[in-house]
C-alpha cells in the first residue's frame, strides 16, 4: 500500500519539476505562462518549497498524468513520461485548458417564430454534457431550452430540431417502416417521408423553465 502524508506543505520544488515534465516545458517561465501565475508567485513557491496543490490538480486534469506521481513522485506517470527527465512525450497541442474541461463553451441560439438566431456562446457544466459529442447547440425557446447534438442523423424516435419548409421547430419524431416519419408538434401530428424534412439535430437534454 502506498501511503501519502497529509498536512505537509513541502515538496514544492520537486512537484514543480514534475509539472514541467508533464507539460514538456523546459523552463519555469513556460509553466508560469500556462498556469497564469506571476514570476513572483512561482519564485516564492520554489524558494519556500511550498506545495502547489492547485497546479498539480490542474495538470492532472489537463494531461492525464498520474496525480499520485505529480504529488509524490511515487508510481508511474502514466503518460509515457520518463520520471528521471524533465521532458516527456505529451503532445501539448492536444492539452485542453482546465476551463474547457470543467465548463466548456458551446454554441447557443434562440428559436423564435420559426427562425434560429445565433446567440453567441453558452457555458455548460461538463458533468451534464455527453463525453462523445462535439457539435452541440443550446437552443432556447420561449419556454424551455434544448441541448441539441447536431451529429445525430438520421432520426430515430425522440425529440429533434428540424426544418420544415424553411421553418425551424422542436418536434417529436416516430420512425416508421419504409423511411417514413410521424411528426408530433404541440397538439397536432402528421406523417411524411424522411426526405420531406431536414433534420438538424437530436435533443439530448431538455432544461425546463419553472
Amino acid at each position: 500500500m502506498i501511503q501519502v502524508k497529509a498536512g505537509e506543505n513541502t515538496g514544492g520544488r520537486e512537484a514543480i519539476h514534475r509539472l514541467m515534465a508533464a507539460y514538456d516545458f523546459k523552463s519555469r517561465q513556460q509553466l508560469c505562462d500556462h498556469l497564469g501565475a506571476s514570476k513572483s508567485t512561482m519564485a516564492n513557491r520554489y524558494l519556500r518549497d511550498s506545495f502547489p496543490a492547485e497546479w498539480v490538480i490542474q495538470c492532472a486534469l489537463e494531461t492525464g498524468v498520474s496525480l499520485l506521481w505529480l504529488t509524490t513522485g511515487q508510481g508511474e506517470p502514466g503518460s509515457n513520461i520518463d520520471p528521471k527527465k524533465n521532458i516527456n512525450s505529451v503532445n501539448f497541442s492536444r492539452v485542453k485548458p482546465l476551463s474547457e474541461l470543467v465548463s466548456p463553451e458551446i454554441d447557443k441560439a434562440t428559436l423564435n417564430g420559426g427562425l434560429l438566431v445565433d446567440a453567441g456562446k453558452a457555458i455548460i457544466d461538463s458533468s451534464i454534457l455527453p463525453s462523445d459529442s462535439s457539435n452541440l447547440l443550446l437552443v432556447s425557446t420561449s419556454g424551455d431550452s434544448y441541448l441539441i447534438d447536431r451529429n445525430q442523423t438520421p432520426p430515430v424516435n425522440g425529440t429533434w430540431l428540424v426544418d420544415i419548409d424553411g421553418i425551424k421547430s422542436i418536434v417529436k419524431l416516430t420512425r416508421l417502416p419504409g423511411n417514413r416519419l410521424v411528426v408530433h408538434q404541440d397538439d397536432s401530428s402528421f406523417e411524411c417521408e424522411l426526405d420531406d424534412i431536414e433534420v438538424i439535430g437530436r435533443a439530448l437534454k431538455i432544461i425546463k423553465s419553472l
